[in-house]
């Protein structure tokens, strides 16, 4: 599956969504995440960040550049972009918004907004920031494959839950960026 086609999906989908989200003042759970899209060797892939293991909230776990809203964002499309700068050095000029998924709420109580972008050929990345381990890209061939998904039983919260996942090379992708990956691909099937 090349990007051109990736996106040519996600753009003739009924979900996807084109207008800057407001930040919600009064909400500090208000996030939005990044789902960027990069063209190699002819195919789609995503890129994904492994959080570093020392940090007290989701620790090495896989994710989207993302976090919470900030007063200086003036949507949620804004936070996203200023997160992908700060966590991976992506400047937002190598950075074309696409649109947006629906909000997701998180079992810990977060509302994300997913953020579809494509990045410029020329983009480049670093793991120098203090939340990342490392980025890494997976192919969306391998994604849409539903053979790669399993079911597994996590206790979250003291209670057992059976959750999809997706086994990497960095780690089981789980939990809400296996949800906003499985939201993203059904637009693009």
């Amino acid at each position: 599956m090349t990007l051109n086609e990736v996106i040519t999906r996600f753009n003739t989908s009924a979900v996807q969504q084109n207008k800057p989200h407001m930040v919600a003042r009064q909400s500090v759970k208000s996030s939005a995440v990044l789902i960027p899209l990069v063209e190699q060797d002819g195919q789609a892939t995503l890129l994904f960040c492994k959080r570093a293991a020392y940090l007290t909230h989701h620790p090495s776990q896989l994710c989207f550049p993302g976090g919470k809203a900030e007063p200086q964002d003036k949507n949620l499309v804004m936070t996203a972009l200023r997160e992908t700068q700060e966590e991976l050095g992506i400047l937002p000029s190598n950075i074309t918004p696409l649109g947006t998924l629906n909000i997701h709420a998180t079992l810990t109580g977060f509302n994300i907004l997913p953020v579809v972008a494509k990045l410029a050929p020329n983009a480049h990345w670093h793991t120098d920031s203090e939340e990342v381990e490392h980025a890494f890209t997976l192919p969306l061939t391998q994604l849409v494959d539903t053979k790669n998904w399993h079911i597994y039983e996590l206790i979250l919260g003291g209670k057992a839950r059976q959750l999809p996942g997706f086994i990497t090379p960095h780690g089981l992708l789980w939990g809400a960026t296996a949800s906003l990956v499985q939201n993203f691909i059904a637009l693009i099937k």
